[in-house]
């Protein structure tokens, strides 16, 4: 009886041990997420809308805010955005792309399509004032890029 209660725990260790383990290593895969905080020291000086740094946060739900300061290395924001997420997708490279609607005050609504890249180091966007953005377009007049810091 002995011995099979030895082997009967030990194999119990040996599983705890290894869903532990896998729980605990890092394949390499990445989860891209829209929350943290984001630079470009290209926009630092910049329009309000477009400042250094920006940091979103989670506020409850599908609420979020959009906190921009206008240097890269800014402690004080100039300014937050309340944001909603309305729909989230991620391709098949994993890219997470998200729109939103914020409320900046004047113009009343600003739509936003986002997206976040699988390596989760970059966030593009684009933004227009009557309905979202079909994609993400570089050359268009209301396109902002960040890097994580």
């Amino acid at each position: 009886m002995r011995t099979r209660t030895c082997v009967l725990f030990s194999i119990f260790l040996l599983v705890a041990a290894v869903i532990f383990i896998s729980a605990s290593c890092d394949n390499g895969a990445v989860t891209p997420s829209m929350l943290g905080t984001w630079v470009n020291s290209d926009y630092d000086g910049g329009e309000e809308e477009n400042g250094g740094k920006v940091v979103i946060a989670h506020v409850d739900g599908n609420d979020y805010t959009w906190t921009i300061y206008t240097n890269h290395d800014d402690t004080v924001p100039e300014m937050t955005v309340p944001f909603t997420v309305t729909s989230e997708t991620t391709d098949s490279e994993g890219n997470l792309f998200v729109e939103a609607i914020s409320y900046p005050g004047d113009p009343e609504y600003m739509y936003s399509f986002s997206k976040i890249h699988a390596d989760n180091q970059t966030l593009e966007y684009n933004v227009s004032e009557v309905g979202y953005p079909t994609e993400i377009d570089p050359a268009g007049e209301d396109y902002g890029i960040y890097y994580r810091q």
